[in-house]
């Protein structure tokens, strides 16, 4: 039984397959979405200078904290107005 799940698991690795684009399947990155989520709650409760600061205080690339913080049409999913996803 193993060996059959381990050759189905070396044979799916090995065939390219075409999968979702990175904006309908979200962020690879389960941490960085995290902490994403909490930057667009906490610019909703406390204002756009504190979500800043709590992405640049956990080693977020500057590029993302602006497009995440400064043009929320380019966001994956979406975020009623305080933030929460929808």
């Amino acid at each position: 039984m193993q060996s059959a799940i381990a050759e189905t698991v070396a044979q799916a690795a090995g065939s390219p397959v075409a999968g979702p684009s990175l904006r309908v399947a979200g962020r690879p990155d389960l941490l960085t979405a995290q902490r994403i989520e909490v930057s667009i709650i906490l610019q909703a409760m406390l204002g756009t200078s504190a979500a800043a600061e709590y992405l640049e205080s956990n080693a977020i690339d500057q590029a993302l904290a602006h497009r995440v913080l400064h043009q929320p049409h380019l966001r994956r999913g979406c975020h009623d107005a305080s933030g929460i996803r929808c």
